[in-house]
């Protein structure tokens, strides 16, 4: 084996040692799995998340892999035959530019808002009706071309009272007269705690998420649960790239970054030698956290090392994990200068 090893080339040489590193670290890393009620607390994650730098720097890291994007879906739709034609070299890079317009649509974020308040809204009591009907009456406004937000939506209760819908009540009766595409008036099955785990163990990520967003308002907090728990399973099993030239990686990284969760990200991106990628989301986690202590040095983020190396020093969590992944980084990075010398050399260069 050793005799093995000295025959191979340098670089070959120090991906097996960074590969057998890597392994060593994610099997030291703890693997945590916390399941939050209210994902984003008190503080409200929309203006931040919708600011333009923000934006950009999720849009930078989900990249945009054409394949990926016109894959083939489970959404129920009929698949047309494919078409094959003769295009100029002008034709070709027109059409490449409208697949790109159509692969920035379906790459288009789900927004992330805070959860909604419960409506608890009296308008009256009235109880001389008390009694009066065996059933709630429910009064919608369904004039056409109303904002379902907006829509006036009032329930008398048994006891006469007279009140706003709830949130659930509004949705019920906003998918009765107003449907939407994909969404059940009954709750999917897929989000029944048994059939969810499941779903979860096989690591069907982007279909859950795809189902979460076709169901329910961004608001909701069954959307929030369901969401961060598929966040938190990727994490454990350091399955980012799972998502990577989907919609739901900008808020897969924007959910780590705010809650301080980034240093694994960051291991498999410097893994995967994405050092442009660990800068934005070090930029994006400064931008959430304005008092982190990294904030203070003004660096530059297009000095990517130094500015991953800056946030390692004074913010990391797992400050060791990511400090060995960047020597390992840079040591292959110099073995693979090395490596290329030696080449030109023998060529006579």
């Amino acid at each position: 084996m050793e005799s093995g090893v000295r025959s191979m080339s340098p670089l070959l040489r120090v991906i097996l040692r960074r590969n057998l590193i890597f392994r060593d670290l994610y099997a030291a890393t703890s693997r945590r799995c916390s399941v939050y009620l209210n994902v984003y607390n008190d503080r409200d994650p929309a203006p931040i998340f919708f600011d333009k730098t923000v934006q950009d720097i999720l849009k930078r890291v989900a990249g945009m892999d054409l394949k990926k994007v016109f894959k083939q879906r489970l959404d129920e739709k009929e698949l047309k035959p494919p078409r094959y034609e003769f295009f100029t070299h002008e034709e070709l890079q027109a059409h490449m530019e409208d697949a790109k317009k159509k692969a920035w649509k379906i790459l288009q974020m789900p927004p992330v808002l805070k959860e909604r308040q419960p409506i608890k809204e009296v308008l009256s009591k009235d109880p001389a009706l008390t009694g009066y009907d065996t059933c709630k009456h429910v009064f919608t406004d369904i004039t056409y071309g109303l904002s379902d937000r907006k829509r006036l939506i009032v329930v008398r209760d048994l006891d006469g009272t007279l009140r706003q819908a709830s949130w659930e009540e509004r949705d019920r009766l906003n998918q009765v007269y107003f449907p939407q595409p994909g969404r059940k008036l009954t709750r999917p099955k897929i989000f029944l705690e048994e059939n969810f785990k499941d779903v979860l163990e096989r690591q069907e990520y982007e279909f859950v998420l795809e189902r979460a967003c076709a169901q329910f308002e961004p608001d909701d907090p069954e959307y929030h649960r369901i969401t961060s728990r598929v966040y938190e399973a990727i994490e454990a099993n350091r399955l980012y790239h799972m998502l990577l030239s989907t919609r739901h990686y900008g808020p897969l990284c924007f959910y780590l970054a705010w809650h301080k969760k980034i240093d694994n990200l960051l291991v498999s991106l410097i893994q995967n030698e994405r050092l442009e990628s660990c800068a934005d989301i070090v930029r994006l986690y400064q931008l959430i956290h304005t008092d982190c202590k990294s904030v203070a040095l003004n660096l530059d983020p297009q000095q990517h090392l130094e500015f991953v190396k800056a946030y390692v020093e004074h913010d990391a969590l797992q400050q060791p994990q990511l400090q060995l992944a960047i020597q390992v980084y840079q040591d292959m990075v110099q073995e693979q200068q090395e490596y290329h010398k030696d080449i030109k050399k023998a060529h006579g260069v």
